[in-house]
């Protein structure tokens, strides 16, 4: 094995006489090894040719071991070869468990089949079905905008069938008014069989997501009773859950507070231009956010060079651009559309009839050929080529990037790519759109559709925010006699050794799986650095990340720290002129999860 538990490649083992005549002779100690499933893991994801004598060793000698390989790798899902082990002698758990993956196959096909079904029996062209579907998401929010999770899983319900749209039908090339796309979608509001071939592909969303949670969530188990499912959770992750999703608002919040702050300077010093003169709370509200999640991104090491290399315009004309439309269509038709839904408890056709009666700029639904949108941004006061903006809309556009669809395994998601293009125009669904609104919406679509190359830059710019500190702050560099450790921090009686990783938040419990190579990784490089130290100063060992799951909690004598929180500690001492007395203070600050507990009470008041 490579350092950090990753598996090199050896070529022995794409032969099956290295399971079935080498591993299967073996003694069995080797599949209770901690790290077996990486072993397992490896021979399921890369053999071509099925070795089950070496299948059946591994089910009887280590049954969990054998479900959690054939869970992780979606082998569950291959019905013909589910049909074939079934056939084998097998142990009592693993028969239990074929039975719970039969099942699950037979719902997704059920399932499916409904969402298929009813595509067949509508009549439309590909860009009146993609309208249609757009329309009956917003009904389908309408019904209950209070309801976020439902509101998220109808986006994904959304992403999914545009993705299922583009592989069947090709829509850059139609030749399709904005007119014709606004008439398409207002049909779409009422009628009954395209809010029907929504709902049962919301239906087949849910059950994606919780057949994702059973083989992802941890001490979540799964009983078959009856030929009917049912889960039984763990309360100690849902609490965890919880807690992550509050250190999430609560970060938010400090982000925008930061934000208000730098609006409130500029603004006293007469720097602030309102677009159109337009001064109303709302419109500096909108400011103030873009100000926090401008200094968001960049604390996350977004530079100017790396926009311009991708032919994209600057940070701050990406956020003006995002946010400001969104706040504008946000404020304007959404929140108020939304008002009309909890008052009157009606549909969402005469939900938007009301509002258009009451505001005639109210648009329901955004569609814009690209070149009036860019002559309506240069308009604003701000700047960038045609040649940049395209890249833009280009970078933000919804498009299936696998050669064959699966609906299972479709994760691409309007949440991260909001546009959609239909022939020379541009759509995006008003309640998907206003989420980049959001300060986590915009920047992980951002970091998302543009990863930055260099990892290193939040370890540089932490250090330069603490290099005024009474204590050394340093980057070791790969030589160096920590080990492999990325930022340090000491004084006269303690040695703070940090190992970075930036990542993106975790919105469901396949991505928190996919999470644990990299959190297995930077534990156990704090680990052996901290082994071949000798010295009387107590080593704190901090994982320092960028998302905010499980920090505060410790694993193996390693404890997960906020990057942000340390940013948001430093900048709050700056704002008040202080500095610490020792390297002790901000230890005490981060152990105890002061910020985030300052946070939470405000938050709570």
């Amino acid at each position: 094995m490579e350092k950090g538990g990753q598996i090199k490649k050896p070529l022995f083992i794409q032969t099956l006489s290295f399971t079935d005549s080498f591993l299967t002779t073996q003694p069995i100690e080797w599949l209770n090894h901690k790290e077996a499933i990486k072993l397992w893991e490896y021979y399921l994801g890369s053999q071509d040719c099925i070795s089950f004598e070496f299948e059946l060793y591994v089910a009887f000698n280590n049954p969990l071991l054998f479900i959690e390989g054939y869970k992780s790798k979606m082998i569950f899902s291959k019905e013909e070869r589910i049909d074939v082990l079934e056939k084998h002698v097998l142990p009592n758990v693993v028969i239990n468990e074929v039975k719970i993956w039969k099942k699950l196959n037979s719902l997704l096909n059920e399932k499916w089949n409904a969402v298929s079904y009813s595509i067949d029996g509508l009549s439309f062209l590909p860009y009146e079905f993609l309208m249609s579907m757009c329309a009956s998401f917003e009904s389908f929010v309408y019904q209950d905008p209070d309801d976020k999770e439902r509101w998220h899983f109808a986006v994904e319900t959304l992403s999914l069938l545009v993705a299922f749209i583009q592989n069947n039908y090709e829509l850059s090339d139609v030749e399709i008014t904005d007119t014709s796309l606004q008439s398409s979608y207002l049909k779409g509001t009422h009628n009954l069989d395209t809010i029907s071939t929504f709902e049962h592909a919301y239906d087949y969303i849910l059950l994606r997501h919780h057949i994702n949670r059973y083989l992802f969530e941890p001490d979540l188990s799964v009983i078959l009773d009856e030929q009917q499912l049912r889960f039984r959770e763990s309360e100690i992750f849902n609490q965890q859950w919880q807690n992550d999703e509050l250190r999430y608002t609560v970060n938010e919040q400090l982000y925008y507070a930061y934000g208000e702050e730098l609006f409130d300077d500029l603004k006293n010093n007469n720097q602030i231009r309102f677009i159109n003169n337009n001064e109303s709370q709302d419109n500096q509200l909108g400011n103030t956010r873009q100000f926090a999640i401008i200094q968001y991104i960049k604390d996350l090491g977004i530079r100017k060079e790396d926009l311009k290399n991708n032919e994209l315009p600057p940070l701050n004309f990406i956020i003006s651009f995002l946010h400001g439309l969104a706040w504008r269509k946000l404020t304007t038709t959404e929140l108020p559309l939304h008002k009309i839904a909890r008052l009157r408890n009606n549909d969402y056709l005469h939900g938007t009839m009301e509002l258009f009666k009451k505001n005639k700029i109210a648009e329901f639904i955004l569609i814009s050929d690209k070149e009036v949108m860019y002559d309506a941004t240069m308009g604003t006061g701000l700047s960038c080529t045609m040649q940049e903006f395209n890249k833009l809309i280009d970078t933000f556009s919804f498009q299936r990037n696998v050669k064959t669809f699966c609906a299972f395994k479709q994760k691409d998601s309007l949440w991260q790519k909001p546009f959609i293009k239909v022939g020379s125009s541009i759509i995006s669904p008003l309640s998907v759109f206003t989420g980049f609104t959001s300060l986590y919406t915009i920047s992980e679509s951002i970091l998302k559709n543009f990863v930055p190359r260099d990892g290193t830059r939040i370890e540089q710019i932490l250090k330069e925010r603490y290099d005024n500190e009474i204590w050394e702050t340093s980057i070791p560099g790969k030589n160096q006699e920590y080990g492999d450790i990325d930022v340090v921090m000491e004084d006269d009686a303690h040695l703070i050794l940090m190992q970075f990783k930036r990542t993106y938040q975790k919105t469901d419990v396949r991505e928190l799986h996919l999470q644990k190579s990299q959190d297995f990784k930077a534990i156990k490089q704090l680990k052996e650095a901290s082994k071949s130290i000798d010295t009387t100063k107590t080593i704190h060992l901090w994982y320092v990340t960028t998302a905010f799951e499980k920090v505060g909690a410790r694993d193996n004598g390693v404890l997960r720290v906020s990057y942000q929180d340390l940013l948001g500690i430093k900048r709050l001492m700056d704002s008040e002129g202080k500095l610490f007395k020792s390297l002790s203070g901000l230890i005490e600050l981060i152990e105890t999860d002061r910020l985030y507990e300052l946070g939470k009470e405000h938050r709570i008041k």
